[in-house]
């Protein structure tokens, strides 16, 4: 056989060799920040979150399970400097509160608070994130509006997506506003999720991230028209930067160290202010446990106009008698799964 084609034989072969399936789906083996993508039906139905996820068994929910490596050291450094960022917005007609929205110096504090401040964003944006694992068992998360030309996505951790071993979750439920085992709003159901390759294959929470684009509600409506999006800035340029005057926030059942007066059952919003620092992971001091992952760190939020930036999540930590809350720097890998869904 003449060289050049012997060539072309072990190319062909090289490239069958690097395919791998997910969810039915052939997908090229792709770097670690590159993206797999799942879909639900085609419509909204028993099979899907709006139907599944009755009061009782939201009421039964266990917080998602962490990634069980406590490791702090991520396994590659960022990769190719790419950055997006967005405003954040309100709900379609609303407008501004009066005055002119100016940053603000805050007092920090770690051991993590009830917020308050509810049917006004942020906390319109912010929600618990409902969803069945891979023996059907429910769970719930932390999830934020984000801005998106579909208005109609959630950002939140990968570990809610999916169990790192190429599996998807299933069944997703966003209720935002979620207080006091009440969700004013309503909710939305997946229609489609992508996590990073990083992630999705192996459990790598350097990826520890993704986007869910939503169906509208019963009544036709997209979530973010009805509770408006945070903003984002995603940049592999931000590690090693610090953010001053973060608001950090989750649905918590727990806290590290353990706390007395924490609500068993994650009724209520709970939020951290600090720094956040990027020595290697993102880091705040902020004592939310289990249920807390996938809620966001917000930079620049004013209160005046209701939102800020997404800069971070909260995804694991790596002991419970420390206040340390780690998440992903959110740079390529972010930009990668936010644009794989907000367009859907």
């Amino acid at each position: 056989m003449p060289r050049r084609l012997r060539s072309i034989g072990a190319l062909l072969a090289t490239t069958a060799l690097s395919l791998t399936v997910a969810t039915g789906t052939a997908h090229a083996a792709s770097p670690a920040d590159a993206v797999v993508n799942g879909t639900g039906k085609s419509s909204p139905s028993a099979a899907d979150g709006a139907d599944y996820w009755t009061p009782e068994r939201m009421a039964a929910a266990t917080p998602a399970a962490e990634p069980t490596d406590a490791s702090t050291t991520p396994s590659s450094p960022p990769s190719s400097g790419i950055a997006q960022s967005s405003p954040g917005s309100l709900p379609a007609g609303a407008t501004a509160a009066p005055g002119t929205a100016t940053p603000q110096s805050l007092t920090y504090f770690w051991q993590s608070k009830v917020w308050s401040g509810h049917g006004v964003m942020p906390a319109t944006t912010i929600g618990k994130l409902y969803f069945t694992d891979t023996s059907g068992e429910g769970h719930w998360c932390t999830a934020t509006t984000i801005a998106s030309n579909n208005r109609s996505t959630v950002w939140t951790a990968g570990h809610c997506v999916t169990d790192g071993k190429k599996h998807w979750y299933s069944k997703f439920l966003f209720a935002p506003d979620y207080h006091d085992a009440e969700w004013p709003y309503g909710t939305w159901s997946g229609k489609a999720w992508a996590a990073p390759n990083g992630y999705f294959d192996g459990g790598d929470k350097t990826y520890d991230m993704a986007a869910i684009a939503l169906y509208t509600n019963n009544s036709g409506s997209k979530v973010g028209d009805v509770v408006g999006q945070q903003g984002y800035q995603f940049s592999d340029s931000n590690n090693g930067r610090l953010w001053p005057d973060v608001r950090s926030f989750g649905y918590p059942q727990d806290t590290h160290p353990a706390r007395s007066d924490i609500d068993p059952n994650a009724h209520d919003l709970r939020f951290c202010v600090g720094e956040v620092t990027t020595p290697a992971y993102q880091e705040i001091s902020c004592d939310m446990g289990h249920g807390a992952s996938g809620g966001p760190s917000l930079y620049d939020l004013q209160l005046s106009r209701g939102w800020g930036y997404i800069i971070g999540l909260n995804s694991f930590q790596n002991s419970m008698a420390s206040h340390i809350n780690f998440g992903p720097v959110l740079g390529t890998a972010a930009v990668n799964a936010l644009n794989a869904v907000k367009s859907q």
